[in-house]
């Protein structure tokens, strides 16, 4: 049987490989504390859950739902984008996606032919690589530093990379590291991609969970040509991953394209989910200070406990990660799976990020403050 050369160049998806040791490892008895997967523990609202319910009973609920969205989560997406980042949409420059994953992977196709190149950085979240090998894409990599707060420094980027790139995937704040992007970085950033014709997409998934106190940034806001495009979900700020709901917004053309492609792959999200997502969109910024509340106080928690076992990490002020150094005498496997089989506890290595991963691994703050003490407290089992 003939197979696809290139998925024999994109290897096992961690966070699958991850999944299924853990539920081994259940089905063996073992009671284990996964701090792997970014998957919110904290409840949907009320009035998510309400209009998902309301809606199922709709006139032609089950129909096929329009390919670029329906208008009511256009508008919404439009009215949250005003407010949070004084930045103003139209209905033309947003596109409704089932999740962000679809569109990071559709937007490779939409701007680049097989052969192009990509800009992508490392370490960074596996689909940006991954799509690209399975598009037929060239990744060229462009590696993130601790001293440079996992910035792109770019002024070193090469001029032959520049010149032959097509895409440029960033992703603040950031994951893994939890970095936050600031304005001077996007203006130069924004100015570069538009001076060489290279289409600028931010993953701007974790974009509310920031640190009380820090502001809220968007890439749009420095595109004042309009030639970037962003994403944004559902999942991660309004704890609505299974329900796979996104949004792309940005250059109408760009968008345009990858409709194209959307319209040959698949249709629109089922419409109660839509609507659904319009209320999340509708909640007060109450509801996202209780959210970061929540999450600073597990960072926090996270972090004392590191340090009480010296272990060193970065101090990202974004998303609920923490990015974390391995001790020196361990290799980032071994310290991961002594994790697993001495403290029962589940992280992520921080070679599923990409080659400068290694060294490090990465902690979700999913799960209670009390999860995090027990988990981290185990910690003193390592010698």
């Amino acid at each position: 049987m003939k197979i696809n050369n290139r998925l024999y160049r994109i290897g096992n998806y961690e966070f699958k490989s991850i999944g299924e040791l853990k539920k081994e490892l259940i089905e063996k008895g073992e009671e284990i504390i996964d701090l792997s997967i970014g998957d919110p523990d904290l409840p949907v609202h009320e009035s998510i859950v309400n209009s998902l319910i309301k809606n199922i009973k709709m006139k032609d609920y089950n129909k096929y739902p329009p390919y670029e969205g329906v208008q009511e989560l256009k508008k919404a997406v439009i009215k949250y984008y005003k407010k949070v980042y004084n930045v103003n949409l139209n209905t033309e420059e947003v596109v409704i996606l089932i999740g962000s994953k679809e569109g990071i992977s559709k937007i490779i196709p939409a701007v680049c032919d097989v052969g192009d190149s990509m800009i992508i950085t490392d370490p960074s979240y596996p689909a940006y690589l991954n799509n690209a090998y399975l598009w037929g894409v060239i990744p060229e990599i462009v590696p993130l530093k601790r001293d440079m707060d996992y910035l792109p420094d770019i002024s070193s980027i090469p001029k032959n990379i520049i010149n032959k790139s097509k895409l440029f995937m960033i992703n603040y704040p950031n994951n893994p590291t939890g970095a936050l992007a600031n304005e001077n970085f996007y203006r130069e950033l924004v100015n570069m991609c538009y001076n060489n014709n290279i289409v600028l997409c931010n993953d701007n998934a974790y974009g509310e969970i920031i640190e009380q106190g820090e502001k809220n940034i968007s890439l749009l806001q420095f595109d004042k040509a309009k030639q970037c495009i962003e994403f944004g979900t559902m999942s991660k700020t309004y704890n609505m991953t299974g329900f796979r709901i996104a949004y792309v917004v940005g250059n109408p053309k760009i968008l345009k394209e990858l409709l194209r492609v959307k319209a040959i792959m698949d249709s629109g999200q089922y419409i109660p989910i839509q609507l659904a997502a319009v209320e999340g969109l509708k909640l007060n910024r109450e509801y996202i200070d209780n959210m970061r509340k929540i999450y600073d106080i597990r960072r926090k928690t996270a972090k004392e406990l590191l340090e009480a076992y010296g272990i060193e990490y970065y101090d990202g002020k974004g998303t609920f990660y923490i990015w974390c150094q391995t001790p020196k005498k361990y290799s980032t496997y071994e310290f991961c799976r002594e994790l697993i089989y001495k403290c029962n506890l589940i992280v992520t290595p921080g070679y599923a990020f990409g080659n400068l991963g290694y060294d490090y691994f990465r902690i979700a703050l999913t799960g209670e403050k009390e999860i995090i003490e027990k988990a981290l407290k185990n910690l003193k089992k390592m010698k």
